[in-house]
């Protein structure tokens, strides 16, 4: 038992040091207005199949909000020329799109069972 805890934790550190890694590279190179337009693109796709989400976010308070919200945010944030945060926030609206489309489309021919 003591073997597999330690296989585990082995396994779980070059995992996070690469997420971290990764996420200052996209820190670093993000573009706000290409991630705003992908994160438009997205939310587009998601409310044609139903499947907006509601998130929490910082930048809409402690209530949840709808990601369309959160994009209209986004496009604030970039015209302030706040383009650190508009770029996290698009890129949080972008994956919520992107999972709320495909909960949607897994979802599409639910049938309750009995």
């Amino acid at each position: 038992m003591n073997k597999r805890r330690k296989t585990g934790f082995t396994l779980l550190l070059p995992c996070a040091v690469l997420a971290l890694s990764m996420g200052q590279v996209q820190a670093g190179t993000c573009d706000a207005a290409a991630s705003i337009d992908t994160a438009t693109k997205a939310l587009s796709a998601a409310k044609k199949a139903g499947g907006e989400w509601r998130l929490i976010d910082k930048s809409t308070g402690s209530a949840s909000q709808p990601i369309s919200k959160l994009l209209k945010g986004a496009k604030k944030k970039l015209k302030a020329g706040e383009t650190d945060e508009a770029c996290r926030i698009a890129t949080k609206v972008a994956w919520a799109a992107d999972i709320g489309l495909a909960q949607a489309n897994s979802q599409a021919n639910a049938k309750p069972t009995y």
